[in-house]
């Protein structure tokens, strides 16, 4: 067992002993090289503590412990740091600076709140990092240049081509095949290290030039492609470039007609279950328990009425995984996957009850932040799986092309959602802002057909948790769901 595991299981045996604290941990993403490690953490009272000693050692500090003065001594570039257990300051050279929170030892490991620590870094001249809070990723740039890295990944249907900036650059890009070509303004790249003639997919090579005033990425791709579809993440710095092959008309004609012989197989996803119970309500009441009932009520209409093959991810209140539930389809070759939630906002009372109705998202870059918080509140069930560190430090934003296949059909579901609940519901539910949404769910990551989610409500609201655990409202939801998706089979079956 190696150090990292053994202070984990140490650290974790010692926060049960502490009331309030919640065991976390940090990734840190080293670029260009993409390794990645994890530091325990743990969040009391709200702020995140981070383990100093493997924060420091991968960042290129020295560090040693004095058990008898209870002090951490850190150092680099002939700076060094004193922290004292339990005492609200530190030392810098002849300098006592204030801790917003006193620093902690709990069990082996000698913990800081994260924010100070990452200030730090930067005042002693470290690497240059950047934290991104919601996913809990400490990404380090190692490299001098303003281009870091650029990575090809083979997807079922294209490449994605990921690229890594030191700070946020202008860019424009240009497409005349066999070249896809990337212009940075004033940027710097390492031609050296950005290249490559492996080929991934139908990228066939990339190389990087740099000029006096900026620096170029061309991609050499071995087909004609459709038009680069970019997406520029510009709090992670990030640009995410998505080839496609160009179809031929035949193709065109077989992807536009999806279901042609009809809906055959529907795969029912029951939000949440076992040990993640999902949204609970002041009352108790559990969002894996309602969920579950609609789906199968919905199950149950499919079958009786259509002689449709439908299949649940979970039968019963059991866990599984995000990454299981979308497998499950996958592997059904389902021809529509819809996956079941109920919301919760937190806060005050009064923001409460001020959020109230459903919601249907499909797979997509939020446009907003609501949208994106509906997608993090939802994403959140990893911290209930035993190998969350699967979906790696990108996975809340990227998502995956084979989704972008089906982007028009999940849409036009998403809207046949919405008009029936409208039409059917409006007495008991309102739409949520407008009705329809779009955000990177990871249970409908990876997806390989039109995929939808639906929000039913908000458990939060006092008035809607009634309405949601109700029987006859679970019924004529599920009711309106299963009308939606005839009216989907008829519009893609030549009926409409």
């Amino acid at each position: 067992m190696n150090r990292i595991c053994r202070n984990i299981i140490l650290l974790w045996a010692a926060v049960l002993c502490f009331g309030g604290t919640v065991f976390a941990a940090i990734t840190i993403r080293e670029l260009p090289s993409g390794r990645t490690g994890i530091v325990p953490s743990i969040r009391v009272s709200g702020t995140l503590l981070a383990a100093v000693p493997m924060v420091f050692e991968r960042l290129g500090f020295t560090w040693k412990w004095d058990a008898a003065a209870r002090q951490l001594t850190c150092a680099r570039n002939a700076q060094m740091y004193v922290f004292t257990q339990d005492i609200p300051y530190y030392s810098c050279g002849n300098d006592l600076l204030p801790l917003s929170t006193p620093a902690a030892r709990i069990g082996a490991t000698f913990f800081l709140p994260a924010a100070e620590i990452f200030k730090i870094i930067k005042d002693a001249g470290g690497p240059k990092i950047r934290w991104d809070a919601p996913s809990g990723v400490l990404t380090v740039n190692k490299s001098s240049h303003s281009i870091v890295s650029v990575s090809s990944e083979k997807k079922q249907n294209g490449v994605l081509v990921t690229v890594e900036l030191a700070d946020s650059l202008p860019f424009d890009y240009t497409y005349y095949y066999p070249n896809v070509t990337l212009n940075f303004f004033g940027a710097t790249v390492d031609t050296s290290q950005v290249r490559s003639v492996r080929r991934i997919g139908l990228v066939d090579s990339l190389y990087s030039v740099q000029f006096n005033e900026s620096a170029q990425v061309s991609l050499l791709v071995t087909r004609e492609i459709e038009e680069p579809q970019i997406d520029y993440l510009q709090d992670l710095h990030t640009i995410l470039v998505s080839l496609r092959p160009k179809k031929s008309a035949a193709e065109r004609k077989k992807s536009s007609d999806i279901t042609a012989a009809g809906i055959r197989t529907i795969v029912i996803d029951p939000g949440h279950g076992g040990k993640d119970p999902g949204a609970v309500s002041q009352d108790g009441v559990l969002e894996k328990d309602i969920t579950l009932k609609i789906a199968r009520h919905l199950c149950d209409l499919l079958r009786k009425k259509n002689g449709i093959k439908v299949f649940l991810t979970r039968e019963s209140d059991e866990f599984v995984t995000l990454a299981d539930r979308t497998k499950m389809a996958n592997q059904r070759n389902a021809d529509l996957f819809i996956s079941i939630h109920v919301d919760a906002m937190p806060g005050s009372q009064k923001i409460k009850e001020a959020n109230k109705g459903y919601k249907v998202y499909f797979l997509s870059q939020a446009k907003n932040e609501d949208d994106k918080l509906v997608a993090m509140r939802e994403n959140a069930v990893i911290e209930f799986e035993e190998k969350p560190q699967h979906y790696n430090a990108l996975k809340n934003v990227l998502v995956d092309l084979a989704g972008n296949e089906y982007l028009r059909e999940s849409q036009d579901l998403s809207i046949l959602i919405d008009r029936q609940f409208e039409a059917s519901l409006r007495k008991k539910i309102s739409r949520f802002q407008l009705g329809i949404g779009q955000a990177n769910f990871w249970v409908l990551n990876g997806a390989y057909m039109p995929s939808i989610l639906i929000e039913t409500g908000f458990i939060s609201n006092t008035a809607e948790e009634k309405i949601l655990t109700e029987k006859s409202f679970q019924k004529s939801m599920a009711d309106a769901i299963h009308e939606a998706v005839m009216d989907f089979t008829a519009k893609y079956s030549g009926g409409q």
